[in-house]
């Protein structure tokens, strides 16, 4: 009896301590971001992982006056939203035409499926023929209907996934009150899919604000630029401000982090929904 408790508080004990070796991991790029935030280049260079001597807010001021990064983080989260709206509008649809078998619902499916497999780089010369010809560059149009289309198909796996589980039932009985499809997908459905529907969200809204690939293609024009590129802004031609640009960065990661805390039920529940529904 003692010896298996021994293994049972040594198989904890590893446990506690992965645990905490994968937290430090995580956490240290961030903790050295906001450590060097209050350094200037040179205290950075000569000591790059001790405190700083004092905690001087310059390169805050400098990162949030003389740069675009504020406009820049705007504009990424106008541009998640209006993706997450679209992606999750055609995910459900998309997926309801799946459930009710539309004539070429099959191949539909495996058209979507695809795209999960296609390389970012594999199509962003013919991307940028298609804007070019378009005129979309710099177009919000443009902007959010790239984004959309490339964040559709991993959407589209998972809502059709989640919505298979739910019960063909609910349908009949709708359809047995004089329901139609909108009704059965907008007042039925989609308020049993609130778990997935935050997994997509989650995991398209990271994409999009993060994202620098496609905003390098797609903006040029400073007042319309991502937060991403907004940060390359810190990088001239000779010198990086190191100190600017970790300061950025902690304030670049804000929304993600106060998102975090005000919807922290709503997204795990939604990540272990989207991890084994389906």
């Amino acid at each position: 009896m003692g010896q298996y408790n021994l293994k049972k508080i040594i198989k904890a004990a590893c446990k506690v301590m992965g645990a905490a070796f994968w937290a430090g991991v995580s956490l240290f790029p961030l903790l050295f971001s906001m450590l060097s935030s209050f350094k200037d280049n040179t205290s950075i260079y000569a000591a790059p992982f001790s405190l700083p001597e004092t905690l001087s807010l310059g390169n805050y001021v400098y990162a949030m006056d003389r740069t675009i990064l504020l406009r820049g983080m705007w504009n990424s989260l106008v541009y998640s939203v209006l993706s997450i709206a679209l992606i999750i509008l055609m995910a459900l649809l998309v997926s309801y035409a799946y459930r009710i078998r539309v004539k070429g619902f099959k191949i539909m499916f495996l058209f979507f499926i695809a795209g999960m497999a296609l390389p970012i780089h594999a199509m962003l010369v013919p991307l940028a023929s298609i804007i070019s010809q378009l005129n979309l560059r710099n177009s919000l149009v443009g902007i959010v209907c790239v984004y959309a289309a490339t964040n559709l198909s991993l959407a589209v796996f998972l809502a059709n996934g989640y919505m298979k589980g739910i019960s063909m039932e609910l349908d009949e009985a709708a359809v047995m009150d004089g329901g139609g499809h909108l009704r059965i997908l907008f007042q039925i459905l989609l308020p049993l899919m609130k778990p997935v529907i935050a997994t997509i969200s989650i995991m398209t809204f990271l994409k999009v604000y993060n994202d620098l690939i496609f905003s390098m293609l797609l903006i040029s024009d400073k007042k319309k630029a991502a937060m991403s590129l907004a940060l390359m802004a810190f990088k001239s031609e000779y010198d990086i401000n190191y100190g600017g640009t970790f300061a950025a960065i902690c304030i670049s990661v804000l929304p993600i982090v106060l998102i975090y805390v005000v919807f922290q039920k709503q997204i795990e529940a939604g990540l272990a929904a989207g991890s084994v529904k389906g």
